[in-house]
């Protein structure tokens, strides 16, 4: 007799063709809900960080690959070195990047529906549980920042082989296992959780029998602390965190946890309706208490959840397990709880943990499925049609910084930053006006942001107001540390307000310092060759703009000073 329905044919089918049609499945329906990723361009910490302005990228060498990241001191080699093939291969455009970041995505989804199947296999109904969990993920719209911003690879690949060292783990691929770890941490630092998923997915299969593998395993999480350590100056991540990208870095320890346990919910209310997102969550888009009334529920709520997840393991609820200790692990670096992060909250770092999540969903429908299967695979339906719309649509928001500032800003109009990069991106079109509102907001949430006080002098200064300028840029410069990374670019940008008003003197007073504390700096060098020319001093004018030029070849202010005063411009090296 044949079979007469779609779930008794698939029933007969040979296992490789139905892990075949899975995997189909997931690639096709990621590819999808992403395609429309390809038009769109690089955006925020693509352009100001990781990317675009990142010399590891653009001007790649082995030594500068294995470093930290000058402004984040960061340390991933193998996401870096991947964007500088693109960047080689795509010649500095950004469809390479979005076509590999969606490939990247899709094997993700994949490896995590082979990676729960394996961990569940003592559990009956595992493929349907892993496949279901795999196709969630595949369309949540919380993943969108980590596929539809080059700078979200990190997650990408740190999750990948995440799993695909838990997979080779569970195979007994143990050699395979420890280097697919070592290339997650080389991805992004939160793979360092390895070990207590290792143990957990080996506790849903009943195999405690690996004391080696695990002393292995913490081997080279220690190595790689140890390396990191040293790359990262003595230190783990930032030696300062701005209040503004993380305002919980500045709480005392207790308060900072209680928080951060009250973001934890916050993440966990994207992830079961997505219908607000943010690619920023920075200072005051998100309240920070320091009461009992607003902390201590939340706190409470994560005690209970937790415990709810201790009995599910004691009573071998292995799902249940997995998914929470997926959930748990993958944000146990980013949470802010164990130590302050780079940022308060990002959608990017939902992106391993909410694995944990959607296998949860896909237990639940599963005792749907049991009951009535017709009806369980409308919800599935519904499910992945819904989400992969808002997944599209979300996409859209990452098309250009103009698009997606103006989506932070309508979610989430408390963020000083989000009302800072829309003034940039207003400004980056000649929309003066529009950038200087902006400017305002920005202040107006937080009188002491650095950035948007310089960008406001600039702003100033642009519309030809120099005394405003002066007086935003004065400030600012008096702000900045010597050791952030804005400090060379807010020091020349008021040395040329003061050269736009005339104020010579003081304007060559800050290129002479700004040359002496950081030679290698060509633009100060040829605004300092302009000062000396509008002074009269063609011979130091001269000077300088050849030292710039030698520094910055690309300098276009120096070398127009240079056919000014008719000298040849030095020979560009073309090693």
């Amino acid at each position: 007799m044949f079979p007469r329905t779609p779930w008794q044919r698939l029933g007969q089918m040979p296992e490789e063709t139905k892990e075949r049609l899975c995997a189909a499945i997931l690639l096709i329906v990621a590819a999808l809900v992403y395609s429309n990723t390809f038009r769109n361009a690089f955006t925020w910490d693509d352009l100001q960080l990781y990317v675009v302005k990142n010399p590891q990228v653009t001007d790649p060498s082995l030594r500068a690959i294995f470093s930290a990241h000058k402004a984040t001191n960061v340390f991933r080699p193998l996401t870096f070195a991947s964007f500088a093939l693109d960047w080689k291969a795509g010649g500095g455009q950004p469809l390479v990047f979005h076509v590999v970041n969606l490939a990247l995505h899709a094997g993700v989804s994949w490896l995590l529906y082979l990676l729960l199947q394996a961990a569940l296999a003592v559990s009956p109904r595992a493929r349907t549980a892993a496949f279901a969990a795999a196709l969630l993920f595949a369309v949540h719209p919380i993943h969108v920042e980590a596929v539809a911003s080059i700078a979200g690879r990190a997650e990408l690949f740190a999750a990948g082989f995440l799993l695909a060292a838990w997979l080779l783990h569970l195979k007994d691929r143990f050699v395979p296992s420890l280097i697919c770890f070592a290339l997650a941490l080389m991805s992004k630092e939160s793979a360092v959780v390895f070990l207590p998923l290792a143990m957990l997915g080996d506790y849903a299969r009943g195999h405690w029998k690996r004391s080696a593998r695990y002393l292995a395993i913490g081997g080279v999480t220690l190595l790689y602390l140890g390396v990191l350590w040293r790359v990262q100056g003595g230190r783990f991540g930032e030696a300062h965190i701005p209040l503004i990208n993380n305002p919980l870095a500045a709480l005392p320890v207790g308060w900072r946890v209680l928080n951060a346990i009250r973001i934890a919910w916050k993440y966990v209310g994207l992830q079961l309706f997505p219908a607000t997102l943010s690619c920023d969550y920075s200072f005051d888009a998100i309240p920070v208490y320091l009461d009992w009334r607003h902390t201590v529920p939340a706190a409470a709520a994560a005690v209970a959840a937790v415990g709810a997840w201790l009995w599910a393991g004691a009573k071998r609820q292995f799902g249940i397990a997995l998914a929470g200790g997926i959930y748990l692990a993958g944000f146990a670096v980013t949470a802010n709880v164990l130590m302050p992060i780079g940022t308060v909250m990002g959608e990017r770092l939902a992106y391993f943990p909410s694995a944990g999540l959607c296998l949860l969903a896909a237990l639940a429908w599963l005792r749907l499925e049991r009951a009535n299967r017709k009806i369980a695979a409308g919800v599935l339906a519904a499910l992945v049609v819904t989400l992969g719309a808002r997944s599209l649509v979300r996409n859209g928001d990452w098309k250009d910084n103009l698009t997606l500032d103006s989506a932070a800003v309508r979610a989430v109009p408390r963020s000083a930053k989000a009302h800072a990069a829309l003034a940039e991106a207003h400004a980056a079109s000649g929309r003066l006006e529009e950038a200087q509102r902006e400017i305002e907001a920005a202040l107006s949430i937080y009188p002491d942001y650095l950035e948007a006080m310089a960008a406001g002098g600039l702003l100033e200064s642009w519309r030809g107001n120099y005394q405003a300028a002066g007086a935003m840029m004065e400030r600012a410069f008096s702000m900045v540390r010597r050791d952030d990374p804005h400090y060379d670019e807010i020091l020349v940008n008021l040395a040329g307000i003061y050269m736009q008003a005339n104020r010579m003197d003081e304007a060559l007073a800050l290129l002479d310092r700004e040359v002496a504390e950081a030679p290698q700096y060509g633009r100060a060098w040829a605004n300092r060759a302009v000062v000396h020319y509008r002074r009269g001093e063609t011979a130091a004018a001269r000077a300088d703009a050849e030292t710039a030029l030698r520094l910055d070849p690309g300098n276009q202010q120096a070398r127009n000073l240079q056919r000014l005063l008719g000298s040849p411009a030095p020979a560009v090296d073309a090693r």
